[in-house]
């Protein structure tokens, strides 16, 4: 596989992944590499030599690192404040 198809097979796999993962070559290791977005605290590389490879690599670290920023949410929700109808109204004319 040439370095330009990798490329694009690396842009189009971050893409449907909705830019959740972003996705690299690596020519010089012949290697796909992926990094999570959503948690850019996390420096965990995930890798494979062929994009399936990857993909269920990325699928066994993916849940592990959501459970964890799942768990990083306050357990208490922000509280909701009630206007009465018409309050925006009256205030933005």
């Amino acid at each position: 596989m040439s370095n330009e198809t990798a490329k694009r097979m690396a842009a189009q796999l971050q893409e449907s992944w909705a830019g959740r993962w972003q996705v690299l070559w690596e020519p010089s290791s012949r290697k796909f590499r992926a990094f999570p977005a959503y948690d850019m605290n996390v420096n965990t590389p995930v890798d494979g030599r062929s994009l399936r490879e990857l993909w269920r690599n990325v699928l066994n670290v993916d849940q592990e690192l959501l459970l964890a920023v799942a768990e990083a949410i306050p357990t208490h929700p922000p509280k909701v404040v009630h206007m009465p109808p018409g309050f925006l109204q009256e205030v933005f004319g």
